[in-house]
């Protein structure tokens, strides 16, 4: 089994600390969704990693392995971590064929079978054109498949669903699934949160420097009735039952594990009367999570 293992890390510059003390182990076959308000390091996060930036306290573990900041290290540290490609970096005169394949043949020649790649991606209409004729989708698609084209044991993927319309929104998000299931480590930054419950185990929250809060999904099932309605409506509703949670003014989560199907029916509907576009009944998500630690709750 393989692990990233990172301990204590702090990044600094000058006196400005943008992250600090920073720990966390993802064990292999694991999807982490990584999200935070822009600007508050996420980005900083996978570049300390991979070593593209110094790091002034910490370590990076890989199967107990302490990858330091010498030549050879962060050599061997690009050997198992690929970072999601800026759209700036592709070459406009190459075709997405000629990406493709330079990923593979840097990380994993002779590996990866490119046309079957292209195939699971629906890019073979316009995959050996160049790069320039391409729209903001078809690129990201492209970095996209030249991240599985180097099938790294680790991948650091920052907005990869950026420029997707809902159907390739739903097609990464199941290729993501299928190469966790080989035994990677993906860490996926984004601020489509809803889309996060789809495919990621974890989801951490950064906040004001620091690794705020950890969600695991598989382990968080409590059931709440869930909507969102004006803030004037959800005031003239009160009383609430027990443990309601109200977050960011209008959102409002109701516990319903001890409500009857009666209670739970009639609770829906009034907030459908009150003007919430849909009612639902699950665990909180990453939606409120991301509401609770950023913007504040009141229960």
């Amino acid at each position: 089994m393989m692990t990233l293992e990172i301990k204590g890390l702090t990044i600094s510059y000058g006196s400005h600390t943008v992250l600090e003390d920073i720990s966390f182990s993802i064990p292999d076959g694991t999807i982490i969704g990584l999200v935070a308000p822009n600007g508050t390091g996420k980005t900083t996060l996978f570049n300390a990693i991979i070593r593209f930036i110094p790091i002034n306290q910490g370590e990076i573990r890989i199967d107990g392995r302490n990858f330091r900041n010498t030549a050879k290290d962060v050599r061997a540290l690009h050997e198992q971590i690929t970072f999601f490609p800026d759209q700036a970096e592709l070459y406009e005169n190459f075709s997405g064929y000629e990406h493709i394949q330079m990923y593979r043949d840097i990380w994993n020649r002779e590996e990866q079978d490119i046309d079957g790649i292209i195939q699971r991606l629906n890019m073979e209409g316009y995959v050996r054109n160049k790069v320039s004729s391409y729209s903001l989708g078809m690129r990201q698609r492209l970095c996209f498949a030249m991240m599985i084209a180097a099938d790294t044991k680790i991948m650091f993927m920052d907005e990869i669903m950026n420029g997707l319309d809902p159907i390739n929104v739903e097609l990464v998000s199941r290729i993501l699934q299928e190469v966790k299931v080989s035994g990677k480590i993906i860490i996926v930054a984004s601020h489509l949160l809803d889309n996060l419950d789809d495919y990621a185990d974890q989801i951490f929250f950064l906040n004001d420097r620091r690794l705020a809060y950890k969600y695991d999904r598989r382990k968080e099932t409590e059931k709440y009735i869930k909507a969102t309605v004006p803030g004037a409506a959800l005031h003239a509703m009160k009383p609430w039952p027990e443990g309601t949670i109200h977050l960011n003014g209008s959102r409002i989560c109701i516990p319903a594990a001890e409500l009857s199907g009666e209670r739970k029916a009639t609770l829906m509907e009034r907030l459908m009367e009150n003007g919430a576009e849909s009612a639902t009944i699950g665990p909180l998500g990453t939606y409120e999570h991301y509401l609770r630690i950023y913007k504040g709750m009141e229960s």
